[in-house]
């Protein structure tokens, strides 16, 4: 059994080649599809191999809350434990093999910011008709920070700027120290900035100038009001490639439902079912599962690199609220490079 601290998971991720990341994302594609086709009502019951059972979730006297997420594609089985405390969040993924023993421990929290950017870059490699020069990120966690790095390290040569946006100062001052100056150090050509509403006179002339001139928005907040209007893109038209990974409840909403279906009637996500039970923006816009494609059945239908065909004057609109399966395959695959390097700690026994 093999475990991987939270620092030599980010070892791993922050190491990776632009090829390794291609592997990443061909990885999470293959599971994706899989999803999707074992989705299909005509998909025989005796022959599905990935096992996704709903959460269990339920809150203790200490105020903690407490998340387990079970899931398996056959070759493999983990589980997801997480707990929101008043201090913070925790998490392990444990990994076992396909007769139950334990392969690994995982620390949760850097896998799921990667493995949920990940997710967002397997459509945005795929948009080949947006321009990627200008990149908006609308928050400053590990999602924000992992959706920029993973653009940059895809397109080093495309991308001219990278602006973090965010409500309060404090975070941007402490990605300061830990992202943004490691981000300028890798890609000296590249412009990392950030704007913090609480401390920016003239905050949304500001927001609409940076709106303007963007190609790409990374919404990674768990905002209850949409973080910007369709109306001030819409001053300067032009096709962008938004997501939304942030909002996760019905309350919560990124974008406004203008933004929403700007997607020449094109909304991809990665799970139908989810986005349409927790995704708050495609509640209130009243969306349908027939509007919506999954990304598993969009990649089934491409060939190895085709990119997708983008409605002329229409936007790329991708919502995300995540799988267990997308840390199954992405924790496996961290594991078994972790291993290899000699990561981490090795306990026998197990």
């Amino acid at each position: 059994m093999h475990i991987l601290s939270e620092p030599d998971v980010a070892k791993i991720f922050r190491s990776l080649t632009q090829s390794q990341c291609h592997e990443f994302i061909g990885e999470l594609g293959k599971a994706l599809v899989a999803i999707s086709a074992e989705s299909n009502p005509t998909f025989p019951v005796a022959d599905k191999l990935i096992h996704q059972p709903l959460r269990t979730v339920f809150a203790t006297k200490a105020d903690n809350t407490c998340i387990f997420m079970p899931v398996s594609n056959t070759e493999t089985t983990g589980i997801k434990c997480v707990t929101v405390a008043p201090g913070g969040i925790q998490g392990v993924i444990n990994l076992f093999s396909p007769d139950g023993r334990l392969q690994g421990l995982l620390a949760a929290a850097e896998i799921t910011a990667f493995r949920t950017a990940l997710a967002s870059m397997a459509l945005f490699v795929r948009s080949h008709g947006i321009r990627k020069e200008n990149i908006l990120v609308f928050g400053s966690g590990r999602q924000a920070e992992w959706h920029a790095r993973l653009a940059l390290l895809l397109y080093p040569e495309e991308i001219r700027q990278v602006v973090f946006i965010n409500r309060g100062r404090a975070r941007l001052d402490e990605m300061e120290q830990d992202v943004f100056c490691d981000l300028r150090a890798r890609y000296p050509a590249i412009t990392i900035s950030s704007i913090a509403k609480e401390d920016t006179p003239h905050y949304d002339e500001t927001l609409l100038r940076e709106l303007q001139v963007c190609d790409v928005i990374f919404s990674c907040t768990p905002s209850l009001q949409p973080n910007f209007s369709f109306s001030a893109l819409q001053s300067v038209p032009k096709q962008r490639f938004i997501s939304m990974i942030g909002s996760y409840k019905p309350p919560m909403h990124e974008v406004d439902t203008e933004t929403l279906l700007s997607g020449g009637g094109k909304i991809y996500v990665d799970s139908k079912s989810a986005c349409l039970e927790e995704s708050g923006e495609l509640i209130t816009a009243g969306v349908r599962a027939g509007q919506l494609t999954e990304m598993g059945d969009l990649l089934d239908s491409l060939g190895p690199e085709e990119g997708i065909n983008i409605p002329a004057g229409s936007n790329v609109i991708y919502k995300c609220v995540g799988m267990g399966l997308m840390d199954l395959v992405v924790g496996k695959k961290v594991l078994d490079i972790g291993a290899g390097q000699k990561l981490g700690t090795h306990v026998d026994g197990f």
